[in-house]
Parts: structure tokens; sequence; C-alpha cells
């Protein structure tokens, strides 16, 4: 099979992923203001992170809502396990 890759061209910056779901991720942090609060490498971060727990989920994803939920508390999760930012977003969506 053939590499794919995804090319974001952002602020001047040629951001390059292996996955679409990367790049989905980038614009979900960027609509979450991340670059403007954390700057374009903690950015980079938030797409590892996130990624990371979407690849190791053994649920169906809600990716957008992960997303969301990692960007809106990222302070809070970046150092932690995708096990425990996993556990935390489903009891969130759980309403618990």
């Amino acid at each position: 099979m053939k590499d794919i890759n995804f090319y974001i061209h952002y602020d001047n910056e040629v951001y390059n992923f292996k996955f679409g779901s990367q790049a989905y991720i980038f614009h979900t942090g960027l609509y979450n203001g991340l670059d403007k609060r954390f700057g374009i490498t903690e950015l980079l971060n938030y797409v590892a992170v996130v990624q990371n727990c979407y690849l190791s989920d053994d649920n169906r994803t809600p990716l957008g809502s992960l997303c969301d939920h990692v960007a809106k508390h990222w302070n809070n999760l970046k150092n932690k396990s995708k096990y425990d930012i996993l556990d935390e977003f489903y009891l969130t969506i759980q309403g618990k």
C-alpha cells in the first residue's frame, strides 16, 4: 500500500500527518483555541495525546467529543495516561 499523508497549511507552516484522524484532531484543537492559549508545540502534543487515546480505546470513540473534552481540560489531562484520560472522558459523557 502506498503511503498516504495529510497536509495542513496553517500560519505559514505545513504540518504532515499520517492519519486523517490526526488532521481532524489538529483542526479541532485549532477550533478550541489551543494554539492561541498554549502555542503550536502544545497543540502538536495535544494531537499526539488524543491520537494515542483514540487508537487505544476499545470503544467506538466519539472522536469529536474526545477532542473537545481533552482541549477543555488540557492542563489537567496532558500528563495523565491514556487510560486515565479515557476513563475520565467516559465518566463525563455518561454524566457520572
